[in-house]
């Protein structure tokens, strides 16, 4: 039906680059007597004028036309770490996830373990009902079923790789604030995890999917029409497309190689070993909890995805940090308010030792409510409350 599938991923500075094969449904027509049975319909977009897209219709004497589903290629660009962080956003209480990145991706997502066998490809491309082999589309309801079977084989799959590599951020990058993870680089904290805390899961995955990781050699072909780099690949075309582009200042000869990738798998935790690896931070929003490539700075600690309200966490964020200001600035005002006339009722008594034993005992207490607020024990509300209380009781 095609070639095999395949998924290549590439980096450069802040965006990721993929380029693989995904599955579209289309209509086609039935063509008994053809090698390819079923013959891809021409949508009307395809035509300048809705006379050429009739007479189109016409003299192909297409009548009855079937949606099927088919296999293409894309390529896609993204901010780097998007295929990573979807996977570590993912709801995989079920298996709409793999589905979806089935006709995203292509059959690599559903993959098996070893390089060059894919149940699920073997599946939808078996003759079957009496189809040609030679046939290039596949009916839908045999598709879904198909999909629906092995999802459900490789959804467990899933859940332990998304829980490992979850396991393996927070401590890599230290998300849980270890002290004795303090001054070491992610490499080294992910050393000192396989080397210690790496479970059967860890093993599980390490053995089946990072084996599967592939370089290809050649010409950066990024931004080579996709038929140029997988068909028209004459020296005539190539040397042509190149000469074209370098007056361009469109340089292919740039990198010589991108990561190809048998199974999904593989490349969510070969992108987490390269952000690793090139200390690439990841963090975890301290609004909405999922994690997050910061654009510009190592120092944020909120994402810019939606929350609510169509503000984003980045914003949320900001405004309550702003209010925790106010409220700050209330209490700390309080604080000096009280703190300054317990300390004069005391100078202006000097024959009354009591005054000056309660200011002390009052500033000490204080102290320590404010390293307790610091460490996380208190909060400024609790502050406020003790300070209204203890204002006339000291």
């Amino acid at each position: 039906m095609h070639t095999s599938p395949f998924f290549e991923i590439d980096f450069e500075d802040k965006t990721e680059y993929i380029f693989c094969h995904y599955f579209r449904i289309a209509p086609f027509t039935y063509r008994p007597n053809k090698m390819d049975q079923y013959e891809e319909v021409l949508t009307s977009d395809k035509f300048k004028t809705s006379e050429e897209y009739h007479k189109y219709i016409f003299d192909n004497d297409i009548s009855d036309t079937e949606n099927r589903y088919t296999e293409d290629i894309k390529k896609y660009s993204n901010p780097i770490g998007t295929l990573l962080l979807e996977f570590l956003d993912a709801n995989l209480s079920n298996t709409n996830f793999i589905k979806k990145n089935t006709i995203k991706f292509g059959s690599v997502a559903v993959s098996e373990n070893n390089p060059g066998s894919n149940d699920f490809d073997y599946d939808i491309t078996y003759p079957k009902n009496g189809e040609s082999e030679y046939d290039k589309s596949i009916d839908m309801e045999y598709f879904d079923s198909s999909l629906d079977k092995i999802s459900k084989r490789k959804l467990e799959d899933y859940q332990k790789a998304q829980k490992e590599f979850k396991k393996i951020i927070d401590y890599s990058y230290n998300l849980d604030n270890l002290s004795y993870l303090n001054g070491l680089t992610p490499t080294q904290r992910y050393f000192i995890y396989k080397r210690t805390f790496a479970k059967d899961d860890y093993f599980m995955i390490t053995n089946l999917y990072l084996s599967n990781i592939n370089i290809g050699y050649g010409i950066n072909y990024r931004e080579f029409p996709i038929d140029l780099k997988y068909f028209k690949t004459t020296p005539q075309d190539l040397a042509k497309e190149l000469k074209k582009n370098d007056k361009k200042n469109h340089h292919y000869h740039g990198k010589a190689y991108v990561y190809s990738f048998n199974s999904l798998i593989s490349a969510y935790y070969f992108s987490l070993l390269y952000f690793i690896e090139n200390n690439i931070p990841i963090k975890k929003c301290k609004n909405c909890g999922k994690y997050f490539i910061p654009e510009n700075r190592n120092s944020s600690v909120y994402c810019n995805r939606i929350y609510t309200d169509k503000k984003t966490c980045k914003e949320i964020g900001a405004n309550n940090a702003y209010n925790e200001k106010l409220k700050k600035d209330e209490v700390n005002g309080l604080y000096r308010k009280i703190l300054s006339a317990k300390k004069m009722t005391a100078n202006r008594n000097p024959d009354i030792p009591l005054y000056l034993e309660k200011y002390e005992k009052w500033k000490n207490e204080a102290n320590q409510f404010k390293q307790d607020i610091k460490s996380g024990k208190k909060t400024e509300e609790e502050f406020k409350l003790w300070l209204e209380q203890t204002k006339k009781a000291y």
